[in-house]
């Protein structure tokens, strides 16, 4: 009698599956959020840099500072502080065209609470042809 009411009893089970689930769903949770910061900072950077080397083809004789400068200022609703690399590179290709590279290096926090994980290095570049200077 005893046997068949405990094969019965059902009481607790709810919290002993949410205690094998709970975990599970965590992680999920923290590595989507994860996903979405390295995907906004990308886009960011993305759109920063767009920017600078469409600043250097509309200015060709700005100087690299100010395309720079152009790059730090479109990089908004992400922390600035991240920027580890930001350069311009001036060229001229094999076919005589000249062209300007902007190149972004960002260092990212991972938000993965009671570990100990490395830092995520994000790099960026984008290159376009210029207008002739002479």
């Amino acid at each position: 009698m005893m046997k068949r009411l405990l094969k019965s009893d059902e009481s607790g089970a709810a919290t002993v599956e949410m205690a094998f689930a709970l975990p599970i769903l965590v992680m999920m949770m923290i590595g989507i959020l994860q996903y979405a910061i390295v995907a906004q900072t990308t886009s960011g950077m993305r759109h920063a840099i767009g920017e600078a080397v469409r600043y250097a083809k509309v200015y060709p004789d700005a100087d690299e500072d100010t395309v720079l400068e152009v790059a730090r200022d479109r990089f908004v609703g992400i922390d600035s502080s991240g920027i580890t690399g930001l350069r311009l590179q001036r060229g001229t290709a094999a076919n005589g065209a000249d062209f300007g590279t902007v190149t972004m290096r960002y260092r990212l926090e991972p938000v993965i609470p009671f570990m100990s994980l490395t830092e995520i290095n994000l790099e960026e570049s984008r290159t376009v042809y210029l207008q002739a200077t002479d």
